[in-house]
C-alpha cells in the first residue's frame, strides 16, 4: 500500500480510500488551544492564587449551607388538636409560637406549653375562635396576650410568673387554675378554680380566689370579685355598680348589694372599701361590720379616710388567705402592664 508511510508520518501519496476519508472528515476537524504554561517561577504564585480561589468556594458554599439551614426559634410549643371535644381531641400537627406572633384558632382547638422546650411552668388551652400572641416566653415574665376567645390556663410555677394581657386588665397568675375569656368589644370575664388570680388595670386591683369571677371592661378595668354561689340578684348589682352610670341607679344597686350579701360575699364589699368614697363607702363599712367583724385597730374614720393598712388588717379577718400572700405581689403589678398604658398612667391620661 503505497500510501503506509502517509499513515504514520503524513509523508508520501495516500490512498485513494484515505483521501475520501480525509475530506469526509475535515469538517469535524478543531485543533484545540494551545495551553497557556506559566512561566518558569510562576507556578508556586499561580498555585497559590488556586488555592486561595477554592477555599473561598468552599467557604462560600459553608455559609451559604447555614443560611438555608433552620434556625432555632425561642417561643413556646404549640399542639394543634381536633376533636369534638377536649376529651376526645388529639394532635394532628406541632408548631412553635415565636416572640410576637400570633395565633387564631379558628375553628380548631389547641394546647400552648408556658414557657419554653423543657423549661416549661404550666399548659394553656384554646377553644375555637381564639387569638393570641407571645410577648414574653420568659426571659422578664412568661406573658401572652390574649385580644379575643377563650383560653384555661393551669400553672405550676410560683406566683408572679405567668401573666396575660387583655385589652382591658392584667391577670397575674399566683400559681393556680383559672378560665378567661374575651368577647369582641374587649371585655372579659375572669373565673378562677384553684389558687389566686390578680387583676389589675391601672392601679385599679382586683384579687380572685378559687370560686370566685370578676368581669372587666375596656377603658374601666376590673370589676369587683365575687364568689359564683352568690346571688343572681347580687352579682347584677354588683355589676350595675362596677361599670353602670352613675345616679339614682347605682345607689338602688349599692343598695341591693347590701342587702344580699352573706358572710362569704364580704369578698366582694372589702373590695368596695376601695372603689366607693364618701358616704358609700360608710355605707359598706357598716354591713361588712355586721357580717364579719373588723380587727383591733380597724376604725370606721380610718377606712373612711382610705388608709389600706386597715383595710389590710380586715382582709386576714375574712379568712380568705394573709395579706402577706398577696401583697408582694401586687406591689409590682404596675411594672407588669403593657409598656404603652405606663406611659399614658405617668402622662395623666
Amino acid at each position: 500500500m503505497s500510501g503506509g508511510d502517509y499513515l504514520w508520518d503524513g509523508k508520501g501519496e495516500p490512498d485513494a480510500e484515505v483521501r475520501e476519508l480525509e475530506e469526509r472528515l475535515r469538517p469535524l476537524r478543531r485543533l484545540p488551544p494551545q495551553p497557556a504554561w506559566p512561566a518558569e517561577g510562576g507556578g508556586k504564585k499561580r498555585w497559590r492564587w488556586a488555592g486561595l480561589a477554592a477555599a473561598a468556594v468552599v467557604t462560600i458554599a459553608f455559609v451559604a449551607s447555614v443560611l438555608r439551614s433552620p434556625v432555632a426559634r425561642e417561643g413556646w410549643g404549640l399542639r394543634w388538636l381536633e376533636g369534638d371535644s377536649w376529651s376526645d381531641s388529639r394532635v394532628v400537627r406541632e408548631e412553635t409560637l415565636g416572640v410576637g406572633e400570633w395565633i387564631e384558632t379558628r375553628a380548631a382547638r389547641a394546647r400552648l406549653s408556658v414557657g419554653t422546650s423543657g423549661d416549661e411552668i404550666g399548659e394553656v388551652q384554646l377553644e375555637p375562635r381564639t387569638r393570641v400572641g407571645l410577648v414574653d416566653p420568659g426571659e422578664r415574665a412568661h406573658r401572652l396576650s390574649l385580644s379575643r376567645g377563650v383560653m384555661h390556663a393551669t400553672i405550676w410555677a410560683p406566683p408572679g410568673d405567668f401573666v396575660v394581657d387583655t385589652p382591658s386588665a392584667v391577670a397575674v397568675d399566683m400559681g393556680c387554675r383559672y378560665t378567661l375569656e374575651v368577647d369582641e368589644q374587649g371585655a372579659g370575664l375572669l373565673r378562677v378554680e384553684a389558687g389566686w388570680v390578680g387583676f389589675e388595670h391601672r392601679g385599679l386591683q382586683s384579687l380572685v380566689p378559687a370560686g370566685a369571677m370578676c368581669a372587666t371592661r375596656t377603658g374601666i378595668g376590673p370589676g369587683t370579685p365575687s364568689f359564683e354561689t352568690a346571688s343572681r340578684a347580687f352579682a347584677l348589682a354588683l355589676e350595675a355598680i362596677d361599670f353602670g352610670p352613675a345616679g339614682q341607679a347605682r345607689q338602688q344597686a349599692l343598695e341591693r348589694v347590701l342587702t344580699e350579701a352573706r358572710p362569704r360575699d364580704a369578698l366582694s364589699l372589702w373590695h368596695l372599701l376601695a372603689r366607693l368614697d364618701g358616704e358609700d363607702r360608710g355605707r359598706v363599712f357598716d354591713r361588712l361590720k355586721a357580717l364579719v367583724p373588723p380587727p383591733k385597730g380597724v376604725t370606721r374614720d380610718g377606712i373612711l379616710r382610705g388608709e389600706r393598712a386597715m383595710r389590710e388588717l380586715w382582709w386576714d379577718a375574712l379568712g380568705l388567705d394573709s395579706s402577706e400572700f398577696w401583697r408582694m405581689w401586687t406591689g409590682s403589678w404596675s411594672d407588669r402592664t403593657p409598656r404603652d398604658e405606663r406611659d399614658e398612667a405617668k402622662a395623666g391620661r
